[in-house]
């Protein structure tokens, strides 16, 4: 990287360095130990990195270059090998997302919704044996919901897929009135991995296919949940379709078969590759519990 920064937050909880134990929100979910303000308690009390403010940016989260240049990630990534669900909230505000977040884990964990699963599930496919809530390094906008254990090989899209459609046909599990979205999440990364993450996920997603087979159209999404830094659109798109070979796969941005959901969230890039994105209406859950039709658009305020 030519220009090697540094970002700082406003807010002082972005400012902590947080690692692989501060994330997890605890296996059984409840407000009190899902409220992300105990491991900021713990996490303020971390010596902060002294800074260089002479090269201040008109930005509310300004951007600066430190004395050596090096880079200090403003917030260390979620897991690698984690793999769930991002959750967005119904309503804008910290306690809202806490609620989803409990809320989405409960409906995972549900025994009537594994039974609905099951009619889902892959042959063979080693399932997941609980939900768990994370917070996010970096986001206060939503959460992550991680399978475990972490070696399963559930198909996340697939999930995702059961909920909607267990939602839209009346389930007998509670219905969801916190929940917005829940996006299916194969593997996470870093902010700046991109590429080696498209590389892994994509490869798996989009096998060698005969040239004389007709194309399959994918299309690439991007999304921003409380973004660390903020990239083109345009530039993640690029990046990520040079890992879709071009025998038998072909760009249609109106009615893809397959779509790449790329999400930044704070320091995290998460991404998975999903079957009819759209007329899932991009897994919002409530829009397909409580209407008879679920969108066929993201609200302006699910993409934060």
């Amino acid at each position: 990287m030519d220009a090697r920064q540094r970002v700082e937050y406003d807010d002082a909880r972005a400012r902590v360095q947080y690692d692989d134990r501060r994330t997890t929100l605890f296996p059984t979910p409840t407000r009190e130990n899902v409220t992300p303000r105990l491991a900021n308690e713990e996490n303020a009390k971390r010596p902060k990195p002294e800074e260089n403010t002479t090269q201040p940016m008109s930005h509310s989260r300004t951007v600066r270059l430190t004395d050596d240049l090096s880079y200090v990630p403003p917030a260390a990534p979620l897991p690698s090998g984690l793999k769930g669900f991002l959750v967005t909230s119904v309503h804008l505000n910290e306690n809202a997302v806490v609620d989803a977040a409990i809320e989405a884990s409960n409906i995972l964990n549900d025994y009537w919704f594994k039974v609905a699963y099951d009619a889902h599930r892959i042959d063979g496919e080693k399932p997941y044996e609980k939900a768990e809530c994370m917070w996010i390094p970096g986001c206060d906008s939503s959460a992550f919901i991680a399978l475990r254990p972490d070696d399963n090989d559930v198909d996340v899209g697939l999930c995702a897929r059961a909920i909607v459609q267990e939602c839209q046909k009346g389930a007998d599990w509670k219905q969801p009135t916190h929940v917005s979205r829940i996006v299916p999440v194969e593997k996470c990364a870093s902010e700046f991995e991109l590429n080696a993450l498209a590389s892994d996920v994509l490869a798996r997603r989009f096998p060698p296919r005969d040239v004389d087979a007709d194309p399959i159209a994918f299309a690439v999404r991007y999304e921003e949940h409380s973004a660390i830094r903020h990239f083109s659109s345009s530039d993640v798109t690029r990046i990520v379709a040079e890992h879709v070979p071009d025998v038998g796969y072909e760009v249609n941005l109106k009615t893809p078969k397959k779509t790449v959901l790329v999400v930044n969230a704070g320091g995290t890039t998460m991404m998975s590759v999903v079957d009819e994105y759209d007329a899932l209406g991009h897994f919002n859950v409530r829009r397909a519990a409580f209407d008879d039709k679920p969108s066929d658009h993201v609200p302006r305020s699910d993409v934060r």
